[in-house]
């Protein structure tokens, strides 16, 4: 692929996903039922699933030209991050509602705001780094 070319389908995914999106939180606000809302909310599903697996890859793959130093100082972050997001989840959980704590929960919002704030970047790099 060209340099920019990745980048550019990233980019591309990322407005489907956010048209998609608001699709979705359109049709099910008015209660929009038929085939045409099962077949858009299958593919709508699909694309969160691919997105899922695509963007960890591709930073993977985009982070490869990156110097060892920003990579340390990265995953530094993301530890940081991903360490205070999931503590405040699980104590404001703890506060508001007690009777129902979710450590899964918690943690995955932890982990994926994190790696957002983290890496997203790396994900819609468009020229190599020296």
């Amino acid at each position: 692929m060209k340099k920019g070319m990745l980048s550019m389908v990233t980019i591309i995914l990322y407005i489907l996903f956010a048209i998609g999106t608001v699709i979705m939180l359109w049709m099910v606000y008015n209660h929009i039922e038929g085939k045409i809302a099962l077949y858009f909310g299958m593919a709508y599903v699909f694309l969160t699933l691919f997105l899922i697996v695509y963007v960890p890859i591709v930073t993977i793959f985009n982070s490869r030209k990156l110097k060892w130093v920003d990579i340390k100082k990265r995953l530094f972050k993301f530890f940081i991050l991903f360490i205070v997001f999931g503590a405040l989840n699980y104590v404001f959980d703890y506060i508001f509602r007690s009777s129902n704590v979710d450590l899964f929960r918690n943690f995955s919002i932890a982990l994926g705001l994190a790696f957002g704030i983290s890496f997203i970047d790396i994900t819609l790099k468009k020229k190599e780094v020296e």
